[in-house]
């Protein structure tokens, strides 16, 4: 269904040229969603590392920069993706239209 794709852009109904686009892109395939769950995922690990090697070791530089460093890179990947990964052409409404006339 999404062939190449992983994501497709919000494009608000009644707005032409430039401004119809939306500011965000939806997952339309199990690797936008893996892109996605990534990005939380290394903030949430960045966090904890930053708590545990910060506060229980005593070292909150180590623990500041092993944050920035997952942040930046779960954010990185997230930016490629989107950048790379997402159909100019088609919206979310088109692949939803295209997956209801599918099914039935």
């Amino acid at each position: 269904m999404a062939g190449p794709y992983w994501f497709a852009r919000n494009i608000r109904v009644g707005y032409v040229g430039r401004d119809r686009y939306g500011k965000g892109v939806m997952p339309i395939a199990w690797q936008g969603r893996a892109v996605i769950a990534g990005f939380v995922l290394a903030m949430i690990c960045g966090g904890l590392l930053m708590a545990l090697v910060g506060f229980y070791a005593n070292h909150l530089a180590i623990g500041i920069a092993l944050y920035v460093i997952l942040a930046i890179s779960g954010a990185g990947t997230f930016i490629w993706a989107v950048a790379a990964k997402s159909d100019p052409d088609k919206s979310i409404a088109d692949y939803r239209a295209e997956r209801m006339r599918t099914k039935g």
